[in-house]
């Protein structure tokens, strides 16, 4: 089932960094960390992400790791986290649905 997740407002700097380089580099992979797995998250599910309170762009999960270490080859750093998300496919998103920023994730509800 597919997750949505807000990006804070301090990464968006980072995460434009980080979406130019997934467009330049197509092998690329980003990650997510999480402090619990989504009972519900399979490989090949969306995660939806939002910026600016809006749903900006999504991503195509390929792997989920427990207790797992990895550090971004854009911004150096190393993140270590009890599940790590790895998604590919990088889509903009066209969805005209007004999103309050929260902490955690969700399930996609529309």
């Amino acid at each position: 089932m597919d997750i949505i997740v807000t990006i804070p407002k301090s990464e968006y700097k980072n995460d434009d960094i980080e979406t130019e380089y997934f467009k330049e580099n197509k092998d690329a992979f980003q990650f997510w960390s999480l402090s619990k797995k989504p009972k519900n998250l399979n490989i090949g599910d969306r995660i939806y992400f939002v910026k600016n309170n809006k749903i900006d762009s999504s991503m195509k999960v390929f792997d989920i790791k427990k207790h797992s270490t990895m550090k971004c080859e854009v911004t150096d750093r190393v993140w270590t986290s009890k599940y790590q998300i790895f998604m590919n496919d990088l889509k903009s998103e066209n969805i005209d649905l007004q999103v309050k920023g929260f902490q955690g994730f969700r399930y996609k509800w529309w």
